[in-house]
Parts: C-alpha cells; structure tokens; sequence
C-alpha cells in the first residue's frame, strides 16, 4: 500500500474493516477467556492539546499511518510468531473516551494496512490544555484492561506517548507518579518529544525526567515537518528485535567474552 497523503474511499473501507475486526476481537475474547498471548502490547497515547494546529494534528496522524507501511516496519509486524496488539488513545485535558482506536491484532500486511488506514481517518477529539499524566494513566488503564478481561496478553507491554509540550494541567509529581505506576507494572513508557516551543530540547528533557521508564528511550522530533520520520524511526525500535545500541554493546560484549573463552580453551589444549 502506498503511503498516505489523503484518504480516498477505498482506504475509507479498509477503516471500516478494520473497525469491524476490532470488534470481532473484542467481543471473541471478552468474558474472562484466556488472553491471547502476543509477542508485544503498544498503546499509542496521543497529544491533540490546543498547541497543536489542525494542521499539526494531520501531521502526526497521517506520519503514524505511513510509519506503519514502511516496508522494514510491516514485515517485522508480519515475522513476530504472535502478532502484535496495538489500541490509540488521545488525551489533553483529560484522557478522551471512547479509545480512537480499540485493541487490534496485527498479524499479516492486511491487517496492518488495515490499522494503517484506521490511524490516518482517526477523528480528533479534544484541543484543550496539556495534561500528560492523564494520557498515561489512561493507556495503564487500557492495558490492564486488556489482559484482565482476557483480550491481549504479553511479556512486552509499551506506552508510546508523543506530544509537543509539558504537563501544565497536573503537577510534575503526578506525571511523575504515572510513569511510576506504568514500570511497577511492567510497562515501558517511550516518548517522541516534538519541540518547538520550549526551546531546541525541553519538551524531551521534559520526557527523560518525568515521562519516560528505566530502560525506556525519548525520539526528539525537532518540528512537525519532521514527524513522520521520527515515528518511523521510533515504531521500528520499537517492533524489533534489535531496538538500538544497547544490544549492539550486548553483542560486543559477548562476542569478547567469546573471544576470551576460545584463548583460555587454546591455552588449557596447548
């Protein structure tokens, strides 16, 4: 599927298919049912506060749309032996309701042009002020909602929260305690911090000190113009295996280590 500049009809049935499957699923593994276990849980916790123009808010949906077509993307979706579940939720003053995109399980190149599809229809739902912890308790909520109810389950679980500002709704304290609550519950929390109006660095310094989890990362978006590159950058660290330099140093390590026992097994041979 070509990437995404407008959303003619045939892309509006795809949506609609897609809406129909999320349903399906919802109502196939409600009921307290075994959860289905897949290779990684992402919830997608969207700024759409008043700082962002109409304009701005097209950006972020439609580079989230094409992020996922990108073809490195789809077939790393495509190879995870269980899928992968993903939902969509916007938030400024408050965490909006109902979800933008409900839970959805991807697991070939349809049902990810699907969801790709779905993202770039996806309607806004608010323009007030910016209340981040609220857009994190919310995809916790979301999450365990998810696995309580039998819906989705996995040993990796993500919160992939992007925005242009920082909190001024809530208190630092309770951003502070959402992040805290998300690692207690296995939850990494990564941003994708688009700045502007703080200065070249302050909405990601913003994230590293009061967003982000241990372990977790900041893409720095250095304007609107540039988002669809940093989602797509973003997404793919987050649907590999390989998520950046840190298991590149692994790898270095162990190939040392390697190195190291192959002299010590010469030398007791010799």
């Amino acid at each position: 599927m070509a990437k995404i500049s407008r959303f003619p009809a045939r892309l509006r049935n795809i949506a609609l298919v897609g809406a129909a499957v999320t349903l399906s699923q919802v109502t196939l593994f409600s009921g307290g049912a075994q959860a289905l276990t897949v290779d990684k849980m992402i919830f997608f916790s969207t700024d759409v506060s008043g700082s962002i123009d109409s304009g701005e808010y097209d950006t972020q949906r439609l580079g989230w749309a094409n992020a996922f077509l990108t073809p490195s993307i789809k077939s790393s979706i495509v190879a995870a032996p269980n899928g992968i579940a993903v939902a969509v939720g916007q938030w400024d003053t408050v965490a909006r309701s109902p979800l933008s995109i409900d839970w959805t399980h991807l697991t070939d190149a349809a049902s990810v042009d699907a969801f790709s599809a779905q993202f770039a229809a996806m309607l806004r739902q608010g323009s007030g002020t910016t209340c981040i912890s609220c857009g994190l308790n919310a995809a916790v909520n979301s999450i365990q909602a998810a696995v309580s109810s039998g819906l989705f389950d996995s040993g990796s679980k993500i919160i992939d929260i992007s925005g242009d500002g920082v909190d001024n709704q809530s208190s630092d304290a309770q951003v502070q305690a959402a992040r805290d609550l998300a690692a207690s519950l296995g939850i990494g929390v990564n941003g994708l911090a688009i700045e502007g109006d703080f200065g070249p660095t302050g909405v990601s310094d913003y994230y590293q000190a009061n967003v982000i989890t241990p372990g977790g990362f900041v893409e720095t978006v250095t304007g609107f113009g540039d988002f669809e590159t940093a989602a797509t950058i973003k997404l793919g660290r987050e649907v590999s295996d390989v998520p950046g330099p840190l298991p590149l140093l692994g790898l270095a390590m162990a190939l040392g280590w390697a190195r190291r026992l192959r002299q010590r097994l010469a030398w007791s041979m010799g």
